[in-house]
Order: C-alpha cells, then structure tokens, then sequence
C-alpha cells in the first residue's frame, strides 16, 4: 500500500467516529436502528467514493481495498462504544437511587484537579471517591469507586492540590437532565468526564497534610509570579495567554469576554502558542545541530504540556511541532497538511472521545484554515505589504472555518470578531512572547521574571479596555438561534468543495452567499411566520413566552438563576435578538431584569402591578393589553391571575404560591381551553375548582403532586401535565401542546 492508501485508511478510522453522532454522545446503548443506519452509511458511503474515483483516478484502489475501508469504519464505531465511560459495580452513583434527594454524607477521595471558580463564586474539582458515610449512627464508611464533581464554598477553600486525600462533608446528589430546551445538560457533561454523581459540599473537614511537587508546583509559580507583577486579575489573564485556561483559575466574566470577542483560542493552549514557542526555540537553538535542536524542542514541548495540562488543542500542536523539529534531523520537507491528519488520528487513537470535544473541533478547523485558506486570501491581498496581508488572511481564515460550528454550538456571532482579532493580533503575539520569555525568567530567576511581565501590564490593559468597550456596542452578539446538523454539515460541504474544486474556487462569492443564506434564511422565516407559546420550569414560577410573528412577549422573566440558566439559553436557542414586551408580574426584581436587559434588548417594559411607574408603562387590574394578536388581561395580584386570547385559544394562568391562597376562580364556570398552575397547595377541592372552568388541558408547575391528585384528575377525563416531571411545554397552532424535551431520567 503506498501513502494515499493509508490517508484514506485514517479518513475511514476519523469517519467512523463521527458516524457516531449520529445517536448522540455519550450514548452507550444505541438502539438496533441506530446501528442499522450506521452499518448502510459504512457500507455505502466507501462504494461511492469507488465508484466516483474509479472512472477519474488511474490510481483508485481496487474494490477489496475499499472493503477494507468500511472495516476500519466499524471497528472505529465500536472501539468508540467501548471507550465510553461506564460506571463500575462499586461506584458511588449505584449508591443513589432513583429519585433520591440529597443526602448529607461524609466523602473520603483523593484530589485529582485543581479548584476552579464557578458561576455561582463556588470552587469545583474532580474527587476520586474512595470511601462513603452516610451520616447515620453507628454507621461505617463503605468503601466506593468513582469521579465525583464536588464543589465548595470559597471560604472552604485553602491551598489544596492534586494527590492529596480529603475527606468532604456535603449533599450527595444525582446530576439531573435539563428540564428546558438550550439550557446546560449538567448530566451529559458528567458523563463525558466519566463522572456519574456530585457533591455539594459544605467544608472540608480533614485535609493530608502533603507537600506541593512536580507541574503543579512549577504552574504555581508562574502564576504568582504574574500575579505578584500585573494584580489579581490582570496576572490570572496573562498566565492564562501563557498555560491556557484548563491551568489558570480564571474569573468567568472574564472568560466570558474572550469567548464573546472570538478570543477564545488565545486562553486555550494551542497550535498559536506552540507556534511562538518553537519560533523562541529556533531563536535560541539556532547555532546548535538538528539533532540537538531536536532534543532541546521535544523537551520543552513535553514541558509545555505537563504545564498547560493534556488536552487536545496542545497535544495536537505539540505533535505538528514534533514532526517539524523530526523534519530538520532527517533533512525532509514535512507536508503540513499530512502531518495535521497523522497527529488528529494519533490523538483519536488514544482517546477516540475526543471527537467530540469542541476544543479538538476547533484546533483542527483552525489549523485546517491556516493551511487551506489563508494563502489564497494572502495572494489576493498582495497590494499589501505581507506582514500586513498575513495579519488579516489568518483571522478572515479561521473565521471562516470555525464560526459556523461556533453558531452551531453556543448560536451566537459578532460582526465585530474579525476585525478586532486583526486589531490585536499584534498586541496578543507581543503578549504571548513576552510571556513566555517572563515565564522561563520565572522559573529560573523569579526576581527578573517579575521585572519582565511588568512591562506587559499596558499592552494587556489595552487588549481588555478594548474587548470590553467593543462587547457594549450593537451587533456585538448577533443570536442566529438553533442551526440544525444537516445545515452544518451542507456548510462543511461548501468550504470543502471550495477548497478541492479549481472551477468552484473561481466562484467562491456564489458559495459565500450560499452560505449566509442557509443561515439567514431560517431565521427570518421563523420571525415572520412562528406563532407559538412556550412553558419554561422556572425556580419558583414558570417563565411563559409568547412568539406571535416577529414579536416575542414574555410573562414573568423569573430570578437571576431563571435568566441565566432558563430564559436566556431558550432565546439564544430561538435567534431572539430583541423581546418586544417584558410583562411583569410579582416575581421579578429590578436586579434580575437589568440582567436581562444587559443581554437582550426589550423594547417594552410593563409592570402590572406597581405602585410606582419608574418610567415604564404601568397597568392598573382588569387592563386588557393587546400584543399583535395576543390579548393578555390581568384579573388579581395575589394570588396572580392573568387571562389571556391567542389564535381563539383561551389560556388562564393561576400562580397560587402563598399557602393560604383563596383557590377560587375569578368567574365560576368560565370556559379555558388550557389552564396553567403554579403553586403549593394541592386538594380534591383544588381538582374540582380547576374542573369547573372545563378545560382541555392543564399544565402544572409544583414540586410534588400526591398520587390521589394525579388519580383524581385521570379520574375526571382532564389531560394534564407536570413541568417538573416532563419538562417545558409548547403549545403551536395545528399541532396542539406538546413537552420539548422526553424525560430522559424516565428512560434511562
């Protein structure tokens, strides 16, 4: 076999992976269609490309070769299955059984990350468990296995470190799926990192007296050297640039920032860094002999690494800079392109889950542009002075490649991320080398390392002002909503046939517009004929909006967590750019609508029940407000009541939480096609109360129904539905009400 027999062997193995998405990761137990339709596309998909090559390529294989490529495929396909994380028989999660509330133990484990700040001002880190007490009397600790999340209150938090044992007092609990459409799957997330169960603890109440050592000690030092130089902040910020974010303990408003300004790759240990590392290499080797340069260069890169911690991003860089410095002792001319294919399935080889981590996405797409794209910009660029023509065709490169699977992922975008990133780059490259030169002086001589990284105190004060003045402009964040797969990858095909086909490179516009409108086309669809209301599971109350053709009202926009968590990732989900109406009930506060409002615009604000206007439209009860063709009227403040007409479906919304609440109905016998409640009390009275206004359906927010209430309502022919059970209900036009989400702990 000769070299293109084993590029296309390597393309089947990194196809088979990613034929795994089609039953989603991770996913240990495919059901028999899933496996059906991966075995046709295997079977298939190599025959094509047979068939396709066999009539253009003299070279093309024979058709035993491509027998063997669809092998490659499944056994890629079931080594994937085989590495996914399962828990052992003596895992601690066995120990948590369905629908168990938390409950307080004593958790003995080893420490195997460091602490790391939460959103919530909490520290989390991974515990290897070892051994469990149930906080009962006379009870033993049972010995256990497995990854547990642990989080901790800051003030709990003193110098601890990896490899040394604790012993926790906290909640053990079950990490849950979420109940909302776009919110974070906290339970997926752990189980990607092999971890079934979490802890919330509540102190440390024994600690191993241990000594620091190795990495960790080195990466301590560097950090406090920066921090000693530029403050708190501003040094976490620079040893991030410097040993990527997985290393640094770096504040999330912080991260958030880079991430909004497409600066995310800069915290991220990668291909960048390696870069300018083996550039300071070949500097400072040049004198010596390839062989030495070798050994010299693979030692600071394995260095590197241990300092920035394994992941995908560096590893992958790490082994293109191996094959370059290999390259010099042998005296050949690597081919870049090969060389970032070998090292991608080197690293699928040793950890085949890794695609798909986004992180290893991303590097790779990023890599992949540098090397396909960027010199064609740079030749059309050419009345420019190089070093200029190369500073904007890199970042127009990996935009280019890597925003569709940003929007993909997070769906949002910035019209502002390439020219900023072509702005910085000069401030980002000067930071960078300026840090790693303070970072050696660091760990050599930490008095001079000190020196050093003062001057980058300005350049990094620049970079942040900047990224922060830019993020309060308009269009800073354009929400572009949910994009579906197929669309993605009819994206991915475009590039690629841009890329490969010498006739479709002359039309390269054609293919742009094509692009942007199979991006813009859906959402304006959506915005000038989507009528539908949606029922979010909120903290306390339910959050409800109404998407009425282009104009998105929403009742009760809930706490700071129901912002966070709920509300906003739903509107990024649904490419809502701007709430038309914000109606406000008694559940809101001040605090949380500025929150808000800092992330969405809304035109209109409206306070039901306010005494003081504040400068808003303000409504006294029994108002009748009309949206579009949505009537809302309000009918009494405590408990809440509000009614409300949409395309000749009547809704009546009875939020009941104060436990001496008056259940009756504002207007007996009053005809509501669906009834929406919220609250605490629940009776037989409360069924027959709810019964009398003959409605067709009733959703209900309350954190446990009694088994006799759910019999009753089965009993009276009412189709009912529990948020807290089946997640956030949909109601469209035709269709009728739907969940959004199956219950997945139901499944599973």
């Amino acid at each position: 076999m000769n070299s293109f027999h084993y590029l296309i062997l390597i393309l089947a193995y990194v196809g088979g992976l990613l034929i795994t998405g089609l039953w989603g990761f991770p996913n240990p137990n495919p059901s028999w269609q899933q496996w059906c339709i991966a075995g046709v596309l295997i079977a298939i998909i190599p025959f094509t490309f047979f068939i396709l090559l066999n009539r253009r390529w003299r070279r093309c294989p024979r058709l035993r070769f491509w027998f063997i490529v669809s092998l490659v495929a499944w056994l890629a396909v079931l080594y994937f299955q085989w590495r996914i994380p399962s828990p052992r028989s003596t895992d601690i999660s066995y120990l948590i059984q369905d629908n168990f509330r938390p409950q307080k133990v004593q958790l003995i484990g080893k420490l195997i990350s460091e602490p790391r700040l939460t959103n919530n001002d909490r520290k989390k880190f991974w515990l290897q468990a070892q051994k469990v007490n149930f906080d009962k009397p006379d009870s033993d600790f049972k010995i256990v296995t497995g990854k547990v999340y642990v989080t901790l209150p800051i003030k709990e938090i003193n110098i601890i470190y990896p490899g040394q044992s604790l012993i926790i007092e906290g909640n053990l609990y079950q990490p849950q799926s979420p109940k909302n459409p776009g919110a974070f799957d906290f339970k997926k997330y752990l189980a990607k990192q092999g971890s079934f169960s979490g802890l919330k603890g509540e102190k440390i109440i024994f600690t191993e007296n241990k000594n620091n050592w190795g990495l960790t000690k080195l990466r301590s030092r560097i950090i406090n050297g920066f921090t000693n130089a530029l403050g708190e902040q501003n040094g976490l910020v620079i040893s991030s640039m410097i040993l990527g974010r997985r290393a640094v303990d770096l504040p999330p408003e912080i991260r958030d920032l880079f991430v909004n300004m497409g600066l995310s790759h800069i915290l991220a240990a990668s291909g960048f860094h390696v870069a300018l590392l083996l550039g300071i290499i070949f500097w400072f080797t040049r004198s010596l002999s390839p062989t030495n340069k070798l050994i010299f260069g693979i030692t600071i890169l394995i260095l590197y690494v241990g300092l920035t911690g394994i992941q995908p991003s560096i590893l992958r860089a790490s082994l293109m800079g191996t094959a370059i410095l290999i390259g010099e002792v042998v005296d050949r001319k690597t081919n870049p392109l090969r060389t970032l294919l070998l090292s991608a399935f080197l690293l699928l080889v040793f950890n085949p889950l890794w695609i798909w981590d986004l992180g290893f996405q991303l590097s790779f797409l990023a890599t992949f542009a540098l090397l396909v794209t960027s010199p064609s910009i740079e030749n059309k660029l050419d009345f420019l002075p190089p070093k200029i023509s190369s500073m904007i065709a890199v970042p127009v490169a990996v935009s280019i490649w890597t925003s569709p699977l940003i929007m993909y992922v997070f769906h949002t975008f910035s019209f502002y991320i390439i020219p900023f990133n072509i702005l910085a780059t000069p401030l980002i490259i000067l930071l960078v080398i300026g840090g790693m030169i303070s970072a050696i002086f660091l760990l050599i001589f930490p008095v001079f390392g000190v020196e050093i990284a003062k001057f980058l105190f300005w350049p990094l004060e620049i970079l942040l002002h900047s990224a922060k003045q830019i993020t309060q402009l308009k269009l800073s964040a354009l929400v572009v909503g949910q994009i579906s797969l197929s669309i993605l990858i009819i994206i991915y095909g475009i590039l690629l046939i841009i890329w490969l086909n010498t006739t479709w490179q002359k039309h390269w516009k054609l293919g742009g517009i094509t692009i942007i409108l199979l991006l813009i086309v859906p959402i304006i669809s959506k915005n000038i004929f989507l009528s539908k209301i949606t029922i979010l599971q909120g903290n306390s109350v339910p959050i409800v909006i109404i998407q009425d053709r282009g104009q998105v009202t929403i009742l009760n926009t809930g706490d700071e967590t129901d912002i966070k968590y709920n509300l906003l990732p739903f509107l990024y989900q649904q490419g809502i750019n701007e709430i038309t109406n914000a109606i406000l009930t008694n559940n809101e506060t001040k605090i949380s609508l500025s929150l808000l409002e800092k992330e969405i615009k809304i035109k209109n604000i409206i306070y039901l029940f306010d005494e003081e206007k504040h400068g808003f439209d303000h409504l006294d009860n029994q108002t009748i407000i009309k949206l579009n063709s949505t009537i809302i009227k309000a009918l009494n403040q405590f408990p809440l009541i509000l009614k409300w007409k949409n395309n000749k479906q009547s809704w009546l919304w009875i939020d009941s939480q104060v436990k001496n609440d008056n259940l009756t109905m504002p207007i007996p016998h009053q005809s509501s096609d669906i009834i929406l409640w919220s609250g605490q009390k629940l009776s037989l009275e409360w069924v027959k109360l709810l019964t009398q206004n003959s409605p067709k359906f009733i959703i209900i927010s309350t954190n446990y129904i009694p088994k006799f209430i759910q019999k009753e309502l089965t009993k009276q022919n009412i189709q009912w539905y529990w948020i807290q059970e089946i997640g956030a209900i949909q109601w469209i036009p035709k269709q009728g009400i739907k969940p959004l989400l199956k219950n997945q702990e139901q499944d599973s």
